[in-house]
């Protein structure tokens, strides 16, 4: 029913939203050897489907001949064949700079490459030498040496610096026992990770505007140039994964000219977490943060913009990257689902909310319910309310891998995240999804984000927290310092929040924001203080969370955060269940509220709203249905479900009574033709495998007789009752599964009297057939296909990946590949009814 009294305007664009709403994927190469004709088929495949646009991601071969080389003429002809395909079927393209991640390849010479310190201690005694350094990788070079009284682990960190001398290192007498302690500047090593084949090499390094200029010119020119920067939307950067690199050949300088003093003297404590370098290791690497925006997003935020494309990035990982980096970008975008923590996406959004950016994209379902091809329609949906809950409103899902059409069926596939391609057993469901997509991200899109807390990021502790040898990630660091109770306990109190740091707009703060929250933070550097001595003096109330910094701000324990909050702001939307989560915007008089029941239970939530209202309905993604409620918002949730309340503060017509239900009719006579074509009467619940143990895959028919007459039902109902899920087997603890009972698995078409009358994929499971029938007899089938997973555990589609090894190298491991030999599960497992 639809019944448009809150803003037409807004359901009908809800109905049927702008195509720029669609979800996108990543599109991986395997090495060259895609056609033009297989690019045609599987771009026009996307577009039926309802796919809104790829990003062209170039990774290791399969193949064990490859055609062409990454960057080679034949190569780049196919990137612009694709390009302007693309475009031509109304897709978005976007074009990642380079092959693998992170930004590097075969033209990264050592001067380019990503560098470190290498740290040696050598046991000495109390005589006069003149010591020869330590070996060293060619083009590696000392930068430091320090003496200590006492052997290695018990002189207490107290170095002094030596002088060097050529190749020595000249070491005054002394007293007893001493410990040498020498630093060395080289190239990291690491190569990037999934390269195609003519795409190996060195990790560039992010630290050198040099490096990355090189690489703009070496690989980013021909790759925009052949696709034609007309039609390319954005440039693309994934996420940051340079491991260990902490060191540039000018980092010194650029350290003296931004922190006033000398590094080199003190360049031991890296070598530590001691309390006495704290403030030098936070001085350190903030250089680090300062010079990765300076010489590294900023000037390929440039160059992207001197050739009429968007950049957009991941900016998060190794080397340090700051959320308010993201102001070197066009297109923000983050990962990771766990909507009642800071996950990136979280991160992400943030940084637009306060950037002013209207879109925000996730890299989604990366991790999902492994091995790739288990992932059913339900998992896709619930993982994406989780991105939507975290601030997202744009989904590039992970991932269509490019297969030949002769390749063993279900096709080729990436080592890790979902299989968004039609060779899935599911694709039936696939337009289906895509457009309940496609409508929640446009109504997220809407307005303004509501969140009343800014949580302050606590990046002094973590810059003075990294020790030696361990990855320099500003985010995971952060987060971890802040724990994972206190989002957790925002979000079930009705609070959102957007993370912030210093260089985040104070406009945007004082603005947005009613409150501040500062936890897991003991040391402030003095732009943070200045910053957040700003907001108080313009009125903006802090909470200090179990610290001492900021002596005039409100100080309250863990305990005590909630109910200090409710004296300054009461919850925005609370919600009395705390599977349910909600995400707010705002748009003139209208409010928007997302509730999504991320948990496996149906629900019944009571949503209480901060901003009065006079009407209030539901809008429904599956169908752009609205339906108009009243008094109190009380609202029931499937497993895995969401809504969209609407509300106003305008009175509109009373919403109808409910219908009184007729008792529904069981169907329960049924009989299944298997894929081999066997046909035979079944008793519900059925499961294909427990009757045939072949590895089956494909689409098995379930077909009933039902006579019918006045008044006739409407709807087909199986609701959410089924079989329960087996144990979950996963060992990526960041792979997510729905868990919800399955009344069928995974997803069935239906047809009612020779015609297709819907598809059903998701929670409840429930098909209007208004019109459909008829008085007399009624012949209901349901066309059930499972996953993919069977056809995995061929030898011929496991032949792939190992003769790829053979031929390319170990470039990837298949992620938990064994799994695939767990029992599937296919079939109808509850009796449906018609109501």
């Amino acid at each position: 029913m639809t019944v448009n009294r809150i803003r037409p305007d807004l359901a009908a664009g809800f109905r049927e939203p702008p195509a720029e709403a669609k979800a996108m994927v990543r599109w991986w190469w395997f090495g060259a050897s895609t056609t033009a004709a297989d690019i045609d088929e599987q771009l026009e495949s996307m577009a039926r489907a309802g796919i809104g646009g790829v990003e062209a991601a170039f990774v290791y071969p399969l193949a064990p001949e490859q055609p062409h080389d990454f960057g080679s003429p034949g190569f780049l002809a196919l990137v612009g064949h694709a390009a302007r395909r693309a475009r031509a079927l109304g897709l978005r393209f976007d074009l990642t700079l380079g092959s693998g991640w992170s930004y590097g390849g075969a033209h990264i010479t050592p001067d380019h490459a990503a560098q470190r310190l290498r740290w040696e201690e050598r046991p000495i005694g109390p005589h006069a030498d003149r010591l020869p350094l330590p070996g060293r990788w060619p083009g590696d070079r000392t930068v430091a040496a320090f003496l200590a009284e006492g052997a290695p682990g018990e002189h207490g960190d107290a170095f002094a610096p030596l002088g060097l001398d050529g190749g020595t290192v000249p070491v005054p007498p002394g007293r007893g026992p001493r410990t040498l302690l020498v630093a060395t500047a080289g190239g990291t090593g690491q190569q990037v990770k999934r390269s195609s084949n003519g795409a190996e090499g060195p990790v560039l390094d992010h630290y050198s505007r040099n490096a990355i200029e090189h690489h703009l010119a070496a690989v980013a020119e021909p790759l925009l140039d052949a696709a034609g920067a007309e039609h390319v939307t954005a440039v693309f950067c994934d996420s940051l994964e340079v491991y260990h690199a902490d060191w540039t050949p000018d980092l010194a300088e650029e350290f003296r000219a931004r922190r006033g003093y000398d590094p080199l003297p003190r360049l031991f404590h890296l070598r530590s977490t001691r309390p006495a370098g704290a403030r030098f290791r936070a001085d350190f690497h903030r250089t680090l943060s300062e010079l990765l925006e300076d010489r590294f997003l900023a000037p390929v935020h440039a160059w992207a913009r001197e050739r009429g494309v968007r950049f957009r990035v991941q900016n998060y990982g190794a080397p340090p990257a700051r959320v308010s980096g993201y102001r070197h970008a066009d297109l923000i975008e983050g990962e990771g689902w766990g909507w009642n923590g800071l996950p990136r996406t979280k991160w992400a959004s943030s940084a637009a909310h306060h950037l002013g950016a209207p879109v925000v994209s996730s890299e989604t379902w990366t991790w999902i319910n492994s091995p790739s091809f288990r992932a059913r329609p339900i998992d896709f949906k619930g993982e994406a309310h989780d991105h939507l809950l975290a601030g997202v409103n744009h989904f590039i899902g992970h991932g269509w891998p490019s297969s030949p059409r002769d390749a063993a069926e279900p096709g080729w596939a990436f080592y890790a995240s979902g299989a968004i391609t039609d060779r899935n057993a599911w694709w039936p469901a696939a337009p289906a999804l895509f457009r309940y997509l496609q409508r929640m991200s446009w109504a997220m899109r809407q307005g303004e984000h509501v969140a009343d807390l800014a949580l302050w990021l606590p990046y002094e502790d973590a810059y003075a927290s990294f020790g030696p040898g361990e990855e320099l990630d500003l985010f995971r660091r952060s987060t971890a310092l802040l724990g994972t109770e206190t989002p957790k306990a925002l979000r079930a109190a009705g609070y959102d929040f957007d993370a912030v740091d210093a260089r985040t707009p104070a406009e945007s703060v004082l603005r947005r924001h009613r409150a501040l929250v500062i936890t897991g933070t003991t040391i402030l550097s003095e732009e943070d203080e200045s910053f957040l001595n700003g907001l108080a003096a313009a009125g903006l109330p802090i909470l200090v969370v179990d610290a001492d910094v900021l002596p005039d701000a409100l100080h309250t324990t863990a305990a005590d955060l909630i109910p200090a909050l409710h004296g300054i702001v009461p919850p925005d939307a609370a919600v009395d269940r705390p599977e349910v989560g909600v995400v707010h915007r705002r748009l003139g008089g209208t409010e928007l509220y997302l509730a999504a029941n991320t948990g496996p239970e149906p629900c019944t939530v009571e949503l209480t709203p901060r901003t009065p209202y006079a009407s209030w309905e539901t809008w429904d993604a599956h169908d752009g249905s609205t339906l108009p409620g009243h008094g109190p918002i009380r609202i029931a949730l499937a497993p895995y479900a969401a809504l969209i309340v609407a509300t106003s503060p305008r009175t509109g017509p009373a919403a109808p009574p409910p219908a009184r239900p007729a008792d529904p009719i069981r169907l329960s006579d049924w009989r299944f033709t298997g894929p081999g074509g066997v046909s035979a009467p079944v008793t519900l619940p059925h499961v294909w495998e427990e009757h045939d143990p072949a590895d089956l895959t494909g689409t098995g028919v379930y077909t009933a007789t039902v006579d019918l007459h006045h008044p006739l039902p409407s709807r087909l109902v199986l609701g959410t009752a089924g079989l329960p899920l087996p144990e979950r087997t996963a060992r990526q603890p960041q792979s997510y599964q729905a868990r919800a009972a399955e009344p069928l698995a995974a997803i069935a078409v239906v047809h009612v009297n020779g015609t297709e009358a819907g598809v059903l994929w998701d929670l409840p499971c429930e098909l209007d057939l208004t019109d459909r029938l008829r008085p007399g007899p009624n012949r209901i089938e349901l066309h059930i296909s499972g996953t993919s997973v069977p056809a995995m555990r061929s030898e011929s589609w496991q032949r792939v990946y190992t003769a790829a090894a053979t031929a390319h190298g170990h470039r990837f491991t298949m992620q938990e590949l064994d799994l695939v030999h767990q029992p599937t599960r296919t079939g109808l497992f509850t009796t449906p009814e018609l109501h």
